[in-house]
């Protein structure tokens, strides 16, 4: 019978909730152990069967918790990691720990806190004070049911203290808490766009050269375990310096980000447009054969020659492109100098046409 992974490798943020979750699940391993030393020391009304019962509710409940992040359920919900959910739990269990302490409640209190840490990273200010609200009514319960159940156990003016102190400090947790997270939240999207300026032409918004090289090594890759092949389109932008030269730097700018927008929008989700360099841009056809690669490239090169540009209506841009199959065990190197090859055969023809390099002569020329 295969194994279940503990992780989900292909789907990194799930396996962080998973991770997250054992953390939690250690926690209420520490609690159980502190609560055992409470018990054997005699501060508590429980008995070391009462925790062990009530450890079993216990992993009952987190068995649940993980059985839904398994199956991905979770997913289904707003919140993926079920933050909320747990912590609320997490406070329930510890109500049940402090209704069985006597002389040691009050330093029972700490357990709160951890598990308003799990929300630090990401719960929102609302979110805490509900976390918080729901701690302090817990609490006002268990006191209750003490006062109510075993009066000569409590001291109903320390209980009262106790609330006050937990009524005045949760909601200042949480007002930190929320801060921290805001914090995150800004600086995961400053990450996010460095990351992006990292692999993005800033000028047409689309892959840079950087880039594109990593995607071409990852298809190589796909392509040599024995998957679906792969092509590339490199396109130039014919004449493209009268433009600048008329029109001037400005107007050259419109055109290479009005071109590559164009492109992008006609390419599948999983093909990828990168600038390759000056005017010329690659494309890079996944699981797509040369003759399917031809045929997009003469409706890409259609489009191009009807897209009309920002405030220059008097511009008119045609493109070459040369297109290559990538062959299997070749480097993507190699595959890109047939494309160029093409490309250049394409500008010595008359421009805004779309070239190949010959299939059977490249396997002839470079499969080893």
């Amino acid at each position: 019978m295969p194994r279940l992974p503990a992780f989900f490798p292909e789907d990194p943020a799930q396996t962080l909730r998973i991770k997250r979750f054992l953390i939690a699940l250690g926690s209420y391993a520490m609690w159980a152990g502190l609560c055992a030393v409470s018990v054997l020391q005699g501060f508590t009304r429980y008995t070391m069967e009462d925790l062990f019962h009530i450890s079993l509710a216990v992993l009952f409940t987190n068995s649940v918790t993980y059985i839904v992040f398994r199956t991905g359920l979770n997913k289904k919900f707003k919140d993926p990691s079920l933050t909320i959910p747990q912590m609320l739990l997490g406070t329930f269990w510890i109500m049940v720990c402090i209704y069985g302490a006597a002389e040691i409640r009050s330093s029972m209190l700490m357990l709160y806190f951890v598990v308003l840490v799990f929300g630090v990273f990401r719960l929102r200010l609302r979110q805490f004070i509900l976390v918080s609200f729901f701690a302090l009514v817990n609490y006002a319960i268990v006191i209750y049911l003490i006062y109510t159940y075993h009066p000569e156990e409590i001291k109903l003016r320390l209980e009262l203290t106790n609330i006050l102190f937990l009524a005045t400090v949760l909601p200042w947790f949480s007002l930190v808490g929320s801060y921290i997270t805001n914090l995150r939240t800004t600086i995961a999207k400053a990450l996010e766009t460095i990351e992006k300026l990292a692999v993005t032409d800033e000028l047409t918004e689309v892959y840079n050269r950087r880039r594109l090289l990593e995607i071409l090594k990852e298809q190589k890759a796909y392509c040599d375990r024995g998957n679906k092949t792969f092509s590339i389109c490199i396109l130039d932008l014919d004449h493209f310096k009268r433009v600048n030269d008329t029109y001037g730097h400005e107007a050259g700018d419109i055109v290479l980000k009005t071109v590559a927008g164009t492109i992008r929008q006609n390419i599948r989700d999983f093909d990828t447009i990168a600038r390759y360099g000056g005017e010329e841009f690659m494309l890079v056809l996944c699981g797509t054969t040369q003759n399917e690669a031809l045929a997009f490239a003469e409706r890409v090169r259609e489009i191009v020659e009807s897209s009309s540009f920002e405030n220059n209506g008097d511009i008119r841009i045609t493109i070459s492109i040369g297109v290559a199959e990538y062959l299997p065990r070749e480097s993507f190197q190699t595959t890109i100098n047939r494309a160029d090859k093409a490309l250049y055969r394409a500008k010595e023809k008359g421009r805004n046409r779309v070239e190949f390099e010959p299939l059977i002569e490249s396997r002839q020329l470079y499969l080893f």
